[in-house]
C-alpha cells in the first residue's frame, strides 16, 4: 500500500446506532448504486423481500425498505417495523425515527412519517424524540407535539431556552413568549438563555405584559436584537433608555455594553460623545470595544479618536476600530495605515489596516498596497494584490519614481494579478515615463 492512501478490505461496515440518519441512507444508496450488495440493500427486489424474513435486518434498513419502490417489499417491511417498535426501547425508536424521517421525502416515504407521529402519543418515546441528537427529528417531534397539544408549557419553555436548533426554539417561543398568560418562571428561564432570539422574545413579552421596567438591564445586553427589544419595552413602560444606559456607563466594568446601548438610543446629549471618547481608554477591553462601536454610530469624527486603537492588544477592540476606519477610509491618513502593515505588527492589526487601505481608493493607498506584494505573509500578499488590481485606483497619479518601483514589484508578482497585469503595467509605465 502506498503511503497516504487507504487500503479497502471488503465491504463498508454498516453505521452504528449513534450515527446520524444520513449515514444509513448513504450506506443504503452506495450499495444500490454499486450493485454489489445483498440482503436488504440488494438491487433485486426478490432478494430484499427474502432478507426481510432473515436474521440480519437492522431496523434502520427496515425503515428504509418501508419506502421501497416495490409494493411487496414495502408492505412486509412496514409490518415488521410496526411490530418491532411496539416493544422497542425509546432509544431504538429514536434511531429508527430519524431514518424514517430522512426517507419521508421519497415517493412512498410518507408512511414512515405517520408512524413516527403515532409514537409521539407515548410519553417516554415522546421525550426521547424531543431530545434526539438529530435536529430534523427534534423539529418534527416538537412541531407534531405542539400541533397535537402534547407539549406542556414547561417543556416548550425548556426547548425555547436551551435547544441548539433555531427552528425548534422559534416554534416553542411562539407558544411560550407570545402567550398572554405566559408564566413568570418561563419568562425568567428565557431571559437567562444563552440564545439571543430567546432573550429577545422574552423581553418583548415583558413589554407586552406591562413589565417593561424589568427589561432595563437588557439595554446593555451583548446582542443587538435584545437591546432593540429592551428599548421598545422600556419606552412602552414610560422609561428613558438613554438615561439608564448613561448611568450604567459610570460602572461600565459591570455593564460593558452600556456605551453601545447609549449610542443606539435616539435621545442623546452633547456630553454622550465625550463620555464614549473617554471610555475608549477604559481598562476593560469589552468596554473599549463597546465605546468604539458606539462612537461609530454617534460621532462622524470618531475615527480620529479610535485610530490609535488599531494598536490595542484586544482583538475585539481592533475589530471594532477596523469597522469604524473602513467607513471613513477615504479620510484616514495613509501613512498611519502603512505603518501598521509593517511585518513587525500583529497579523490582526496588519489585516485591518490593509482592509482600510483597500477601501481608500487614493493613489497613496494604491502604492502601499503594491508594496505589500513583497509581504512575507501569503494571505496578506493575495489580499493586497486583489485590492490593487481594481480599476478604480488612479495608478497614473503615482510619481515617476514610485511607478518605476511598482513596475518592478509587478514584474516579480505578475502571477497574482492574472489578466489585469497587462493593464496595470501599461498604466504604471505611463506614470513612470511622465516628465
Amino acid at each position: 500500500m502506498r503511503h497516504g492512501t487507504k487500503e479497502r478490505s471488503g465491504p463498508p461496515r454498516p453505521p452504528t446506532p449513534s450515527d446520524p440518519p444520513g449515514a444509513w441512507t448513504r450506506y443504503d444508496r452506495a450499495a444500490r448504486e454499486g450493485g454489489g450488495a445483498g440482503g436488504l440493500r440488494a438491487a433485486s427486489w426478490e432478494e430484499r423481500l427474502a432478507a426481510l424474513d432473515g436474521t440480519d435486518r437492522p431496523l434502520p434498513l427496515v425503515a428504509l425498505r418501508c419506502a421501497d419502490r416495490v409494493e411487496p417489499v414495502r408492505e412486509r417491511a412496514r409490518a415488521l417495523l410496526r411490530e418491532a417498535l411496539d416493544g422497542a426501547a425509546p432509544a431504538e425508536v429514536v434511531a429508527v425515527a430519524g431514518v424514517a424521517l430522512a426517507a419521508a421525502g421519497r415517493r412512498h416515504g410518507g408512511w414512515g412519517r405517520e408512524l413516527v407521529a403515532e409514537r409521539l402519543a407515548h410519553a417516554r418515546v415522546r421525550e426521547a424524540l424531543l431530545s434526539a441528537a438529530d435536529p430534523a427529528t427534534r423539529r418534527f417531534a416538537h412541531r407534531t407535539a405542539l400541533d397535537a397539544g402534547l407539549l406542556p408549557a414547561g417543556r416548550a419553555a425548556w426547548a425555547a431556552t436551551w435547544d441548539p436548533d433555531r427552528r425548534v426554539r422559534a416554534m416553542c417561543l411562539a407558544v411560550v413568549a407570545d402567550a398572554p398568560d405566559a408564566r413568570e418562571a418561563d419568562l425568567d428561564a428565557l431571559l437567562a438563555s444563552k440564545w439571543p432570539d430567546a432573550r429577545a422574545a422574552a423581553v418583548d413579552a415583558l413589554g407586552a405584559t406591562g413589565r417593561g421596567a424589568a427589561a432595563e438591564r437588557f439595554l446593555a445586553d451583548r446582542s443587538r436584537a435584545v437591546r432593540t427589544a429592551a428599548r421598545e419595552a422600556v419606552r412602552t413602560s414610560g422609561g428613558r433608555p438613554a438615561d439608564w444606559c448613561r448611568a450604567r456607563c459610570a460602572e461600565a466594568e459591570r455593564w460593558p455594553y452600556a456605551p453601545l446601548g447609549l449610542a443606539e438610543c435616539a435621545e442623546r446629549t452633547d456630553g454622550d460623545t465625550a463620555l464614549l471618547r473617554e471610555l475608549t481608554a477604559h481598562p476593560t477591553a469589552r468596554v473599549r470595544a463597546s465605546a468604539v462601536a458606539g462612537l461609530r454610530l454617534l460621532d462622524p469624527e470618531g475615527w480620529r479618536t479610535v485610530l490609535p486603537l488599531l494598536d490595542d492588544p484586544s482583538a475585539a477592540v481592533v475589530r471594532e476600530t477596523g469597522k469604524t476606519l473602513v467607513e471613513n477610509a477615504h479620510r484616514v491618513p495613509v501613512e498611519a495605515l502603512a505603518a501598521r502593515t509593517a511585518p513587525g505588527r500583529s497579523y490582526l492589526q496588519r489585516s485591518h489596516a490593509l482592509r482600510v487601505l483597500a477601501e481608500s481608493y487614493r493613489t497613496e493607498a494604491f502604492v502601499e498596497l503594491m508594496r505589500m506584494l513583497d509581504d512575507p505573509h501569503p494571505t496578506l500578499r493575495s489580499r493586497a494584490a486583489l485590492a490593487a488590481s481594481r480599476r478604480g485606483w488612479v495608478a497614473d497619479g503615482t510619481t515617476p519614481a514610485a511607478a518605476a518601483e511598482l513596475l518592478e514589484l509587478l514584474d516579480r508578482h505578475a502571477g497574482l494579478f492574472a489578466r489585469r497585469a497587462a493593464w496595470m503595467r501599461e498604466s504604471l509605465a505611463r506614470a513612470r515615463d511622465r516628465r
